[in-house]
């Protein structure tokens, strides 16, 4: 991994990326589930009935929800990395993210990955970060013979391998981070992105 400094002229004062959409917003890309249907919304506003845009019976509703895809989704890019939220959890697809979560940095090799547990928060306050968590929670990182939340640090090895580390506890932000050189060239844009949009359209005046 190739550690970097602070990007251009952001300096960061005391902000918490916690295990949600947080991280995912703010940094270069995300593992998103913005392609689950009970997320569009058309199916939020309408309380999960059928809307025209989606004029399924229950039936095959439901397999639409079984069946769609985590996707990768672009941040403000305040921090490089490609952030997984809910590391820890499975969502109504019934695929675990961790498990997604590399096989969508095999397909995007050059991002660093970040994957925070439900339970879990970056604190990040100017070039310094530490690791927050909630007492008596459960997660993915061994201690003893529990598991508690944490915060894992992925990346993809020169044989093409998902190598995987707990993020330590505390540490300095440039020690951890990475930027990708020519982005234009190695960043891939998800095509199911455009899809996601179509089924939350921005509301207009």
């Amino acid at each position: 991994m190739q550690s970097v400094g602070l990007i251009g002229k952001f300096v960061l004062h005391e902000i918490f990326f916690i295990g949600l959409s947080s991280l995912t917003s703010s940094s270069s890309s995300g593992h998103s589930d913005s392609d689950d249907p009970e997320t569009y919304r058309n199916f939020m506003l309408n309380d999960g009935e059928p809307t025209k845009s989606n004029p399924a019976s229950d039936e095959v509703n439901n397999d639409a929800k079984a069946s769609w895809d985590y996707i990768r989704v672009e941040g403000l890019g305040i921090l490089p990395g490609l952030v997984c939220p809910h590391y820890d959890r499975t969502q109504s697809n019934g695929v675990k993210r961790m498990v997604d979560f590399e096989a969508m940095l095999k397909r995007h090799p050059y991002e660093l990955g970040l994957g925070i547990d439900h339970h879990a928060a970056l604190q990040v306050d100017g070039d310094n970060f530490k690791v927050l968590s909630i007492p008596g929670e459960s997660g993915s990182v061994e201690e003893g013979d529990t598991k508690v939340p944490g915060v894992w640090l992925k990346y993809i090895d020169d044989n093409g391998q998902v190598q995987s580390q707990v993020c330590p506890s505390s540490g300095k932000l440039s020690n951890l981070l990475q930027v990708i050189t020519n982005p234009e060239e190695h960043i891939k844009v998800d095509p199911k992105v455009d899809s996601a949009r179509k089924e939350n359209p921005l509301v207009k005046d």
